[in-house]
């Protein structure tokens, strides 16, 4: 059982109730690169709520050091990652997080592949169309964010050169993302991608070297 978002983690009665709920568990978290995240914070909202600045979105959905908040990061901690998660990734090294993610899971490669459905909407705003003042404003703001993914990265590394046959591996996963008729596919089986069993957009399956649409997917 996998949570996409659990912001009460944080809070003992969660835990606890995650434990009631599913007995002992992994955990594992992607911690993602603070001026990434809030470029991406701003055109989601800017997307589908109209936003139109920088300090439209701060006033009315910013929240600072909201990665730290989540997962209960108060800083001068140097191993609050290490010992708190089973694993943790990086968004910009997603595919070598998946494999520090499958052994963290005990898990095979072919459990790990993923399929990419949707297309990028339009973006207002990219990281390089922050000014330096703007960049000096969200490490100001994030800075706990920035703490924990600079903690997060230096672990990522840690486990990426401490683990052997990483590159071999990362290269067999990366070719059987980019071709749906790699072997690994088969070992996969086809699996389907929603959010319920009433509503089941797409159906990706390695036999037939394609990802097929089962419903339309809502607007």
């Amino acid at each position: 059982m996998m949570f996409r978002h659990f912001p009460d983690y944080p809070q003992p009665w969660a835990r606890n109730w995650l434990r009631r709920s599913i007995g002992e568990y992994r955990l594992i978290t992607i911690v993602r690169d603070p001026l990434d995240r809030f470029v991406s914070a701003f055109n989601h909202v800017a997307h589908y709520f109209g936003v139109k600045t920088i300090d439209e979105y701060r006033e009315i959905y910013g929240e600072n050091n909201h990665q730290s908040r989540w997962l209960g990061f108060y800083g001068r901690d140097d191993e609050f990652l290490e010992r708190t998660f089973d694993g943790v990734g990086l968004t910009e090294r997603m595919n070598e997080s998946f494999l520090l993610f499958r052994r963290a899971l005990d898990m095979n490669l072919e459990d790990m592949l993923y399929a990419s459905v949707y297309q990028d909407s339009p973006k207002m705003l990219r990281k390089s169309d922050l000014t330096d003042r703007q960049v000096a404003r969200i490490k100001r703001d994030d800075w706990l964010d920035c703490e924990l993914h600079s903690q997060a990265t230096a672990l990522f590394n840690r486990r990426i050169t401490s683990t052997p046959g990483l590159d071999d591996e990362l290269k067999e996963f990366e070719g059987a993302l980019a071709d749906l008729s790699h072997p690994l596919w088969g070992k996969r089986g086809p699996f389907q991608v929603g959010f319920s069993p009433d509503n089941v957009w797409y159906e990706c399956s390695g036999q037939h070297g394609a990802i097929k649409q089962i419903a339309p997917v809502p607007p």
